[in-house]
């Protein structure tokens, strides 16, 4: 069983948390998408990382905090850690600078385009968050030319294939069309069979491009009322909710 997105670093008791999920054979992707989350991955023993993933990356939300010192650390980041995808990164229209400005792309945009060029010069999946349109996510990975190169020109040794990762999927059957060229991996959560049109969606995407994630986090705590709860009745939920979301796949 694999979490394909779980913001960890958001979660009390990370590294308790972590160790209890992979005695009990969850695997995750933990994804850390702002600089107070990055400095507490890093602190994590790095054996909790064995067999699960990590990425790093920058949210809408708060690109308007972000300075270039955080964008050099990023960078440097995934050449510390050659496993590490880029992201939660995309466009959200609930958050300031997610419109272009005076037919110039706004400061979403220009965050975005910055890590999808990242995640190509380093061959890295990117996780993609999307509340808007997809149209614009995916024509601004082809402008950037993502995934990119599949080989190594100097080593002539082939690269590993990288994913665009749809992260809580909400797009419909134009999406999952339009973005098969991008090695795509649709990420599903519950709410991704809330709406008709990726209801309608799911059946089309290719088993193989199909994951499932919790997305949790602070809220996922509060909304679960795990606040006050251990480690151990949290990863009880979290497996129920992955579970419960691959039963809602095969309805």
């Amino acid at each position: 069983m694999n979490d394909f997105h779980l913001h960890l670093a958001r979660i009390s008791n990370p590294e308790q948390l972590a160790r209890t999920l992979l005695k009990r054979g969850l695997h995750f992707n933990a994804v850390a998408c702002e600089p107070r989350e990055w400095e507490i991955l890093q602190k994590m023993d790095e054996r909790l990382f064995e067999g699960s993933t990590r990425s790093y990356g920058i949210h809408p939300m708060v690109v308007g905090n972000v300075t270039e010192a955080d964008w050099e650390r990023l960078e440097s980041l995934l050449g510390n850690y050659p496993e590490a995808g880029v992201g939660e990164c995309g466009l959200d229209k609930r958050y300031e600078g997610y419109a272009d400005d005076n037919g110039k792309p706004g400061l979403q945009e220009l965050a975005f385009r910055r890590q999808v060029e990242l995640a190509r010069d380093y061959n890295r999946d990117l996780q993609i968050h999307c509340v808007g349109d997809y149209g614009r996510i995916i024509k601004i990975l082809n402008e950037c030319g993502y995934p990119g190169k599949k080989s190594n020109i100097k080593t002539r040794k082939r690269a590993p294939k990288i994913h665009a990762i749809f992260h809580r999927f909400g797009g419909d059957i134009s999406v999952v069309r339009s973005a098969q060229g991008l090695n795509p991996i649709f990420s599903l959560h519950q709410d991704s069979f809330h709406k008709k049109a990726t209801l309608d969606a799911i059946p089309q995407i290719p088993e193989e491009q199909i994951r499932f994630e919790t997305d949790a986090d602070e809220t996922f705590i509060a909304t679960n009322l795990l606040k006050n709860e251990s480690v151990e009745k949290i990863a009880d939920v979290l497996m129920e909710h992955l579970e419960e979301t691959s039963r809602l796949l095969k309805k």
